[in-house]
């Protein structure tokens, strides 16, 4: 009930915008797109706050924001979406996870994650330009895609909270803890399973099929009333 009233809201925003930028010109198409862009911007903010931390890594519903962008707007605007995002945060308005904003939030150890969401979606809106079809097969296909897309965020948010862990003993400690039940005393293996491998089920299984599922119910109704993205 909650997934079917937050996808039509979305959707009925999306068509109110929609129709008030149209109604001045259609020659503002790029302005069109960047209105979205920044709508998509916000929602990806706004899925930051739905979030809980373990350790000092925050698990949000991002995912969900940063793949919907690029189904949504294509491989080149939800790039550009993600950038505003990220613009958004450097500005000081508090659109990263717990409500906090800023510069220095690109120098925490959870940057690598922020700064590679702009690939995401990029990646996202090419696959989905690519294998989309209302089909389960086409669906399917979307889902991989929305996989391989997150992989230089995993990367990213890897390599950047090990640097940190190796400068600061509360954070290796977090992750060493975290994977103590697997008996790991590798630092690197126990920080790639603290800061990637931990998240990926929920990721995968829920922010991404979300993400396909609200597209698709987007989708159908856009078309219903002739608006076309990428």
């Amino acid at each position: 009930m909650q997934l079917e009233i937050f996808k039509y809201l979305l959707s009925t925003q999306i068509i109110m915008v929609y129709k008030m930028v149209t109604q001045v010109d259609k020659r503002f198409d790029n302005q069109l797109k960047l209105v979205f862009a920044s709508a998509m911007a916000i929602f990806t903010g706004l899925t930051a706050q739905l979030s809980f931390k373990i350790g000092i890594i925050p698990y949000t519903m991002q995912n969900l924001g940063v793949v919907l962008s690029g189904l949504l707007l294509g491989p080149y605007w939800g790039f550009i979406s993600q950038v505003i995002y990220l613009l958004l945060i450097a500005m000081g308005l508090n659109l990263a996870s717990g409500f906090t904003g800023g510069i220095g939030v690109f120098f925490g150890p959870t940057a690598g994650y922020l700064l590679t969401f702009p690939i995401a979606a990029f990646l996202s809106g090419y696959f989905r330009k690519l294998f989309w079809s209302n089909s389960r097969r086409g669906y399917f296909a979307v889902w991989l895609g929305s996989i391989v897309s997150f992989i230089p965020v995993y990367v990213a948010g890897f390599l950047v909270f090990y640097r940190y862990a190796s400068l600061n003993p509360s954070a290796l400690a977090f992750a060493t803890k975290t994977t103590s039940f697997l008996g790991l005393i590798d630092p690197f293996l126990a920080v790639l399973f603290a800061t990637t491998i931990i998240y990926m089920p929920q990721d995968f299984l829920i922010d991404h099929v979300l993400a396909i599922g609200a597209y698709a119910y987007i989708k159908d109704m856009l078309d219903k009333k002739g608006i076309r993205f990428e």
